[in-house]
């Protein structure tokens, strides 16, 4: 065929059909001609052909360029085929035409909102009320930009001014009563939910959202009740079914919830659609077999559907079954090689093999016929994320973000990315927005707990670690986060006693059983954490990061060929694992074997060469030898794979200053990182040493005097402070701390130079 697509054939079609018509006779009358090319498109989108329905609209264009009507037509084709880019061309195109079209400005704002450009998509909201006050879909979505905006009163006044103007507006009532729930008005938010139910007996969400509403305030009686009348009045309606089983599942009633899937498989015997629901029901519970029971059910009654061999595929991703995914995902692109889905399953299916470079080129290649599909994004930023590229892999969740503002998957990989690289403030907003999303979520409460520990907001950590309860009372994680608020309010005890419970809800639960050790050691209890550890592996003796724990513990107490043997057990198990590499360099570091320690984390940096941390951890070993050009290449090297990593920052900084080099760099470096980390006084103490040695000794000042504040047995601390107070003429003070900063032994190089300066004080 001379090259000639298959998608280039369809469009032939489209414009030989065209040509017909014009055949006809109708290229006399292009009026005729315009409107029967309009009448066409509208039947090819009654049907779902969308590209087909653009060609005609795009005809009827070019007979008419100034067709309003036309091009509104044109974007709504776009958009049903996710053409954001030529969908807001042709609305801008037809709101030109006719600036006083109100549905052209609605349909733009919502793509501004899905941009996050909320002003733009409020100017448009504004334009259409400026003409039409009463218009209420305008104040649905003006409601909708300021929740996004964290305006809530803002939000209520729109929305209520949607259920005045539409008091039959079930929906209306479904948004106050999510604003009112955001405020903590629950007794505002149940009359909303109830109002919404009342207005429009047969609307799904309203009975979901009360329902939920019920879980969170601990009356599953009243949700289940919920539940039941939903279903009564929506008895084909699968969300009512599923979000009931799944109160009964979190309820560990088991029997029962299976008895309401049932009802719904009774219901609809032969829908292939009921058992896609099913199936993702129990694949979203963790129950990969029945998931792929219904599914192959689902592909008995309907062989060629798409969407149960796409989800298949995924459950046999997420079970491992890697042989079976597979060859799922040949027998979709043998049937249709631009599979997006399954092009997407083969790059994580490489990404599960651990080849994160092959997966990036398989997904990448993806972008050019899929450049708009955020699962596509969201997977590339895995990849990357895997492969160490954390800028990249921020960009391109980020972009599966803009494209998919409500996909929750990717707004919590987000937060983890986010707080890995120190960004807490964001961390935290993408977490608050996944759990506003899908409040019934226990991972997005979790993930929302585990940040505010960080932010030591122990009572909000604590009411999410409860919610994750309620909603899936066997989570274990939620039992050692509740644990660890426990600890941080000195209630001992019932820290322990979480911490247990955590363990036997999941007994290998590694995690807890290193935040137990821990907080056993903190309690000074080392023989019992190393007993507690014993027992574990006991049970478990080829857990490697069991072994890891075990050997930190004999760490901790200088038991070093212990912790040693501990560490190359672990790797005997995995010879990959980074940590225990990492955990054996800390050992050989403590033991003043330096060397021993860098082939250990260059070790890290083979299995992994665009890990900045490990470089950086060479470059302090480089540091503690006294080889500061070494130390400086290493920190350059990690700067350069991830520019944001603030301890390359604060140390390259250091470096600088010792040398007495490049100051104004390290300047900028050292801010960088105390903006990334301004709570870790290591951090502060290097941004004051740069203003001290730049002459700026007001500036450094009161962040030594911060630094010792915090931490008023660190030498450095106190013999930096000293110099600054010396270099600024309060000798008095500056005798104190640098004979202070001796007490608490000194590095040499550092008492050197203190005693000097004493010397020349007396």
């Amino acid at each position: 065929m001379n090259g000639i697509k298959t998608k280039s054939l369809l469009a032939m079609a489209v414009v030989l059909a065209s040509l017909t018509w014009l055949l006809s006779g109708c290229w006399r009358d292009p009026h005729k001609a315009k409107a029967n090319f309009m009448r066409s498109g509208e039947d090819f989108m009654a049907k779902g052909k969308y590209q087909e329905a653009s060609i005609q609209f795009r005809n009827a264009l070019a007979l008419d360029p100034r067709d309003g009507e036309a091009y509104y037509r044109l974007a709504q084709a776009d958009l049903a085929q996710r053409d954001w880019k030529d969908a807001y061309a042709a609305l801008q195109r037809a709101v030109d035409a006719d600036p006083q079209r109100p549905d052209a400005h609605l349909d733009l704002a919502r793509l501004y909102m899905a941009a996050k450009e909320y002003t733009k998509a409020e100017q448009e909201v504004s334009a259409v009320l400026k003409r039409d006050p009463g218009n209420a879909a305008a104040y649905q979505l003006l409601g909708a930009s300021y929740i996004a905006r964290q305006q809530k009163d803002q939000a209520l006044a729109a929305f209520s001014k949607v259920s005045e103007l539409e008091p039959n507006n079930a929906s209306a009532h479904v948004d106050l009563a999510l604003v009112e729930l955001s405020q903590g008005h629950f007794d505002e938010a149940e009359a909303q939910l109830h109002q919404a139910i009342a207005v429009d007996p047969h609307f799904v969400q309203a009975y979901s959202n009360l329902a939920n509403f019920y879980r969170l305030r601990r009356q599953p009686a009243k949700a289940e009740l919920t539940f039941q009348q939903g279903v009564a009045q929506n008895p084909k309606d699968a969300t009512l079914y599923l979000g009931w089983a799944a109160m009964l599942y979190g309820e560990q009633k088991k029997d029962a919830a299976e008895a309401v899937l049932g009802r719904l498989r009774a219901a609809q015997p032969n829908s292939a659609e009921i058992a896609l629901a099913l199936g993702s029901f129990y694949f979203a519970t963790h129950q990969n077999d029945q998931a792929v029971a219904e599914y192959q059910r689902g592909l008995k009654l309907d062989p060629r559907n798409v969407a149960i061999q796409q989800q298949l595929l995924q459950v046999y991703l997420a079970a491992n079954r890697a042989q079976e995914a597979e060859s799922l995902e040949e027998a979709i692109l043998k049937r249709d090689p631009k599979n997006v889905a399954a092009h997407i399953a083969r790059g994580r299916i490489l990404l599960a093999q651990g080849k994160a470079a092959e997966a990036i080129a398989e997904l990448r290649k993806e972008l050019r016929d899929a450049a708009d599909n955020p699962e596509v994004h969201y997977y590339l930023g895995l990849a990357n994320w895997q492969n160490d590229d954390l800028a990249t892999a921020k960009s391109e969740l980020a972009e599966a973000e803009r494209l998919a503002p409500r996909m929750p998957s990717v707004l919590e990989s987000l937060a983890r990315l986010n707080l890995q690289t120190g960004a807490a403030d964001l961390a935290r907003d993408n977490a608050e927005r996944a759990v506003a999303l899908d409040t019934a979520n226990p991972d997005a409460h979790l993930l929302l707990g585990e940040i505010y520990l960080r932010e030591n907001a122990n009572d909000k950590a604590r009411q999410q670690f409860l919610a994750v309860e309620r909603l899936n009372p066997q989570n274990s994680a939620a039992s050692r986060g509740l644990g660890i608020v426990a600890a941080r309010r000195k209630d001992y005890a019932q820290a322990e006693k979480q911490f247990e419970e955590a363990l036997r809800l999941n007994p290998r639960d590694v995690q807890t059983l290193g935040t137990l050790a821990d907080f056993l050691v903190f309690r000074n209890q080392l023989p019992k954490a190393v007993a507690r550890v014993k027992q574990y592996l006991a049970a478990y003796p080829d857990d490697a990061q069991a072994h890891i724990i075990s050997g930190s513990l004999a760490a901790s107490g200088k038991q070093y060929a212990a912790a040693e043997a501990e560490f190359n057990r672990a790797l005997q198990i995995n010879p990959n694992l980074v940590d225990a590499y990492i955990k054996l360099g800390q050992v050989y570091r403590d033991e003043g074997q330096i060397d021993a320690a860098i082939q250990r984390y260059q070790k890290v940096v083979a299995l992994r060469p665009k890990f900045a941390p490990a470089i950086t951890l060479i470059g302090n070993l480089y540091l503690d030898k006294g080889d500061l050009a070494a130390a400086e290449q290493y920190y350059q090297q990690a700067l350069a794979i991830d520019p944001d990593f603030a301890i390359a920052n604060a140390n390259l900084a250091w470096v600088y200053a010792q040398e007495n080099s490049n100051l104004n760099v390290a300047l900028g470096l050292a801010q960088k990182a105390a903006r990334t980390l301004p709570d870790l006084p290591s951090v502060t103490d290097t941004l004051a040493w740069v203003e001290y040695k730049k002459g700026s000794y007001a500036s450094a000042l009161p962040l030594l005097e911060a630094c010792v504040q915090k931490s008023p047995k660190d030498p450095s601390f106190r013999y930096h402070l000293g110099m600054a107070l010396l270099a600024s003429g309060d000798k008095a003070k500056a005798k104190s701390e640098l004979q202070a900063a001796l007490e608490l032994r000194l590095s040499p190089n550092d008492a050197e130079q203190a005693r000097a300066a004493l010397a020349k004080l007396n």
